[in-house]
């Protein structure tokens, strides 16, 4: 196959014959080059408001300069744990629980960590607040941090925490409605399921997560529904799965061997206690749950990511219920919807950031 080489100016020579790849010229740059480079490539980039490093000890807002070191062992040996939290409304929903779920994915990891979990809170907030971003994700890395590429920590010069403020994900490309279309999901057999130590650790190793969704992608589904050898499900790629059979009983599997889902607890919390009280379930259980039983159910919902709640209408081509979006899975939303608008809840699960005036 012939190659393409990029010029020093950036263009490239035009290709020989159809399948040829490009290889860019071997040219030692400059740091001067390589930031001019830089921000051309990152020129209009959205999607990043700002970005917290304590390596460098500071928040940087222009994309061009949100760079993690490449010796950092999270980058080379997936050496690192990550969480993330919702702002909405000018107000971090669940911070605190996000941040006790990544000291534990840190102490799984033996992530050395100088900070307290207040210190992490405080910077998380600063970070928000520097953004002035009122709406979107905030995602947060503990790391062994940089120092060389072998595999041993111990050459790590110190520990990083890195914390970037992002735009909201949004489900809606082309119209697209997760509310009123649902979605329509597969069964993911042949991707490995991650072994139990890192499926409770949210380590920067996303490999199976990815894959996960690839195979389900290939069969026209979106996050994918992991089904175990035995017929029970496990979880979707970066969700958590719940059925709710027509008789009313809400199910999701036991968090032992999945992801310990923040998502998947409180709307337990709100299914035992408003939608109960609403009649529109009689009960609800963590236990195990057959693929079969889910599949003959009246509503089948993935959670995840504070706010996401996803109803499945479809599953491998045949519908869950009558096919369409459910009434648990509406009220559920609607709920937390309101909650996190209004900052209606617990008072420990909002935190105000307080912007520059």
């Amino acid at each position: 196959m012939a190659l393409r080489t990029v010029s020093e100016d950036g263009g490239s020579s035009a290709p020989d014959e159809a399948g040829d790849s490009v290889r860019p010229a071997q040219r030692i740059l400059s740091a001067a080059d390589a930031v001019e480079r830089m921000a051309a490539k990152r020129q209009g980039k959205r999607g990043c408001y700002a970005m917290f490093s304590s390596y460098l000890g500071g928040v940087v807002t222009d994309p061009m300069v949100m760079t993690v070191p490449l010796d950092d062992h999270m980058v080379h040996r997936g050496h690192g744990v990550f969480d993330t939290c919702s702002l909405v409304n000018g107000r971090l929903y669940r911070l605190g629980i996000h941040i006790d779920r990544l000291l534990a994915s840190a102490a799984g990891a033996r992530l050395e960590v100088p900070w307290s979990r207040d210190e992490l809170i405080a910077m998380v907030a600063d970070t928000a607040a520097s953004s002035g971003a009122r709406d979107g994700i905030v995602r947060y890395w503990l790391t062994a941090g940089p120092g060389g590429f072998s595999f041993m920590p111990a050459e790590c010069e110190e520990p990083c925490f890195y914390c970037v403020v992002l735009d909201p994900m949004s489900f809606g490309a082309g119209g697209f409605d997760p509310m009123s279309d649902g979605f329509r999901e597969a069964t993911v057999r042949d991707t490995p399921m991650k072994p139990p130590l890192l499926a409770q650790i949210k380590s920067n190793n996303y490999l199976l997560n990815v894959l996960t969704h690839l195979e389900a992608a290939d069969s026209g589904g979106t996050f994918g529904i992991i089904v175990d050898d035995d017929g029970f499900i496990a979880e979707a790629c970066v969700l958590n799965v719940c059925s709710v059979s027509h008789d009313g009983v809400l199910v999701t599997p036991p968090f032992q061997g999945i992801l310990h889902g923040t998502t998947m607890r409180r709307l337990l919390d709100l299914a035992r206690g408003a939608l109960c009280e609403d009649g529109l379930l009689r009960d609800v259980q963590q236990r195990p749950l057959r693929a079969d039983e889910a599949r003959a159910g009246a509503e089948l919902i993935m959670t995840g990511g504070d706010t996401h709640v996803f109803p499945v209408v479809e599953w491998d081509g045949a519908p869950i219920g009558d096919g369409k979006v459910g009434p648990v899975a509406k009220r559920l939303h609607e709920i937390i919807e309101a909650e996190t608008t209004a900052g209606d809840g617990a008072p420990e699960d909002f935190i105000e950031v307080q912007y520059p005036c």
